[in-house]
């Protein structure tokens, strides 16, 4: 499987793999292990076969078999949560921006895992980190327990899973929205059996987009982008969604906070839902302090 958690309804890919032997199988749960998240994909397109733009088109691109059926598993995690999209070699920038941005509806939701080694590349069979994950795999056959078992460290446990995570990872995220911004790397540091790349996001995301990004992204948008900020209060959350380069949506009702307090510096204004349309916050009347982040989320932006 080169993809996990699709979403309820989700077509299925178009051209399904042949079963997987008994060491690609536990190398494909492994990766799942290390991920370590609800929903994931793998881009696991060789070199010779990445995408690349027709001569430098912002709309169309040279597609390979290899490039379409991650295409094709991308999409049915594309739902607007957070993905994790572990790569299976280094990429370029124009390479990444393809991975996450091309054809989505949801960019900004995948977050982008590169192998620490720069020359680590697991979709060439030639390559040293690949035969060494193979190796790790084979001592790793009868030790991870069922498969179907939600509880314990599973792969992360064995040879393969140390293996792995020596291997992973980078994670890569746009300082703004390109061309203006610029790809930053960050070491993801795994050590022990409970440990996976999940949870180092979870500390990282918090850390690098506090809420004063947000608030500061808003801002921007409310006087530059006017037209997105009407209708329902979590629509402001889409943005967040959709655009990449912009703080990365860890909570939705981080968006939701960001729209409160343009409320409460008189920037904008919201009313209750129709029918009523009463009360309105905005400017001289300021949210209540005591209103709820579930009761905020029932506004609408006007």
């Amino acid at each position: 499987m080169r993809l996990w958690g699709r979403a309820t309804g989700a077509a299925q890919p178009a051209a399904p793999r042949p079963p997987l032997s008994g060491i690609d199988a536990l190398i494909q749960r492994g990766f799942r292990d290390l991920a370590g998240s609800a929903r994931g994909v793998l881009y696991d397109v060789p070199l010779a076969e990445r995408p690349r733009r027709l001569n430098g088109s912002p709309v169309y691109l040279r597609e390979t078999s290899a490039w379409r059926a991650f295409a094709d598993a991308r999409r049915a995690v594309d739902t607007g949560e957070l993905v994790v999209l572990l790569s299976l070699r280094s990429l370029d920038d124009e390479e990444r921006y393809i991975a996450m941005d091309w054809g989505t509806r949801y960019a900004n939701c995948f977050l982008l895992v590169e192998p620490s080694a720069r020359g680590c590349d697991l979709t060439d069979p030639a390559n040293a980190a690949a035969g060494a994950l193979r190796a790790a795999a084979q001592r790793s056959l009868g030790m991870a327990g069922d498969d179907d078992s939600a509880d314990g460290p599973g792969t992360r446990a064995t040879p393969l899973g140390q293996h792995l995570r020596s291997l992973f990872g980078t994670w890569v995220y746009w300082s703004a929205p390109p061309p203006r911004g610029r790809a930053y790397e960050v070491p993801l540091r795994l050590s022990g059996v409970n440990d996976t790349i999940a949870g180092r996001l979870i500390h990282e995301l918090a850390e690098r987009f506090p809420q004063e990004l947000f608030d500061r992204a808003l801002e921007y948008l409310n006087y530059w982008e006017m037209e997105l900020m009407g209708g329902p209060i979590p629509r402001a959350r889409s943005v967040f969604r959709t655009r990449l380069g912009l703080p990365v949506l860890r909570d939705p009702y981080c968006a939701d906070h960001a729209v409160r307090r343009l409320v409460n510096q008189g920037r904008t204004r919201i009313s209750a839902p129709p029918p009523r349309r009463h009360p309105i916050y905005g400017p001289g009347n300021p949210v209540p302090e005591d209103m709820s982040d579930e009761d905020f989320a029932r506004y609408v932006m006007i």
